[in-house]
C-alpha cells in the first residue's frame, strides 16, 4: 500500500535529491521521514559485482573450520560465501548455473539473504544506498533506483514498490560443514574484492561487540518484542503465510526439532561449531554461536523423523545418517537431499518486527 507524503516526507525527499538520488521519491510504501542513516556505519560497504571462487582445498588458505559462509546450492553448482568478507561489503552480484543471483548479509540485523535478481526481464545489479529503515539496511538497483529491503526483498520506494525479488533457499554454516557437505563446492575468493577498495580488513569485524548488545539498534525506533534479549538469534522461516522463529538457546538443547509450519512437516537442525563475526575484533577470537538449518522431512514422497543420536542427526525410519545441511551422508539414504526451505537466521528483534504475530519456539518458562 502507497503512503501519501507528509510535508517531513517531502523536506526527506528533498534532502535525498540533494544527495544526487535519481530515484521516484513520489512513489512509496513508508514513511520517508522514517529513513535514517546508520548509526553503526563506520565503513560504506562496497558489493563484490565480479566474484572469483576457489575450490574448497584452496579455502583452507584463508578460511578457518569454524569461519561461518553462507552456502547456496543452484541446479548442481554449490558456492559459498565467507562472513568475513560480506561483514565489509554485504552485496555479492552473482551468477551461478546462468542465473543472477543476490547474495547479501546485513550487520545490523544479522541476516542472511539470498534472492534471483532478474526482474523486469533484466538481471538487476543492486548496491547498499547508506540508508536504513526498521533498523534494517536498504538497498538499490542501478536500473530503476528503487530502494528495496535486504530482509524481505521487497521495493519499499521508487518505479517499482510492491515489487518482490523470488527468494531463493540458503544456510549459514562453518566452512567445515560446507566442506563435508558439498566437497566439490566453491568459495568465494578475497581476490574478489573491488578495484580501488583497499580498506576492509579481512578476518576482522567493523561491528565489535554488537551481537552482546542489550538493545536494538538506536536507527530501530519501533517495539521490541519481549518473549527473548533484542539480540538472540533465532532460526525463523514462513511457510504458506506462516511465520516462525526457533531460539537458538532452545535449540542448542535440543539439537533436532520436529515441526509444522503451514501445514508443512519441516525439521531444525543446531550444531555447534560457527564462530560470530559480530564479537571481538578479530573473528577468529569471537565465541561459537552455533549454527542451525531448516528443511522439508520428506523424501521421494517419504515421511521422515529425526534425532540427535550417537552424535549424529539420524532418521528413525532407516537410522541413516544427516548433515546438517540436510543431505545424508551414509546408510541406506546416502546421497539424498531433503527439500530445502527459505529460511533465516537473524536477530530476534528484527525478525520480530517484521513479524510481529510469529510463533516462538523456545525453552518453556
Amino acid at each position: 500500500m502507497l503512503v501519501a507524503p507528509t510535508p517531513a516526507d517531502l523536506r526527506r525527499a528533498d534532502e535525498l535529491r540533494g544527495q544526487r538520488w535519481n530515484t521516484n521519491f513520489q512513489i512509496s510504501s513508508v514513511a520517508l521521514s522514517e529513513l535514517q542513516t546508520s548509526d553503526l556505519d563506520r565503513y560504506r560497504a562496497v558489493p563484490i559485482d565480479t566474484p572469483r571462487f576457489d575450490d574448497v582445498d584452496e579455502a583452507e588458505a584463508f578460511l578457518r573450520p569454524h569461519d561461518p559462509v553462507i552456502a547456496l546450492v543452484v541446479g548442481q553448482a554449490a558456492r559459498a560465501y565467507p562472513l568475513r568478507f560480506l561483514v565489509w561489503h554485504e552485496v555479492v552480484n552473482d551468477i551461478v548455473a546462468e542465473r543472477p543471483i543476490l547474495v547479501t548479509y546485513d550487520p545490523r540485523t544479522n541476516a542472511t539473504r539470498v534472492f534471483d535478481r532478474r526482474l523486469l526481464g533484466a538481471a538487476m545489479r543492486f548496491r547498499n544506498t547508506g540508508v536504513v529503515h526498521l533498523g534494517g539496511r536498504l538497498l538499490w538497483d542501478s536500473l530503476t533506483q528503487s530502494w528495496w529491503r535486504q530482509f524481505t526483498g521487497e521495493s519499499i520506494i521508487g518505479d517499482v514498490t510492491g515489487l518482490q525479488l523470488r527468494p531463493r533457499p540458503s544456510l549459514l554454516v562453518s566452512f567445515a560443514e560446507f566442506g563435508r557437505a558439498f566437497p566439490q563446492g566453491r568459495i568465494l575468493d578475497p581476490g574478489s574484492r573491488p578495484d580501488g577498495d583497499d580498506e576492509p580488513q579481512y578476518g576482522t569485524t567493523n561491528y565489535p561487540g554488537y551481537d552482546k548488545r542489550s538493545s536494538p539498534p538506536p536507527s530501530f525506533s519501533g517495539v521490541v518484542d519481549p518473549r527473548l534479549p533484542p539480540t538472540a538469534r533465532v532460526l525463523a522461516l514462513e511457510v504458506n503465510g506462516h511465520t516462525l522463529a526457533f531460539d537458538f538457546g532452545h535449540l542448542a538443547v535440543q539439537r533436532v526439532l520436529n515441526d509444522q509450519v503451514g501445514g508443512r512437516p519441516v525439521v531444525i537442525f543446531w550444531s555447534q561449531g560457527a564462530l560470530s563475526v559480530l564479537d571481538t575484533p578479530r573473528i577468529a577470537d569471537s565465541r561459537d554461536v552455533g549454527m542451525a538449518a531448516a528443511h522439508g522431512s520428506e523424501v521421494d514422497g517419504r515421511m521422515l523423523t529425526f534425532e540427535f543420536s550417537a552424535g549424529a542427526f539420524r532418521d528413525r525410519e532407516t537410522g541413516s545418517v544427516w548433515s546438517l545441511s540436510g543431505r545424508a551422508m551414509s546408510g541406506s539414504l546416502a546421497g539424498a537431499q531433503l527439500p530445502p526451505l527459505v529460511h533465516n537466521t537473524p536477530f530476534w528483534w528484527a525478525w520480530a518486527a517484521h513479524n510481529p504475530k510469529t510463533r516462538l519456539v523456545t525453552n518453556p518458562t
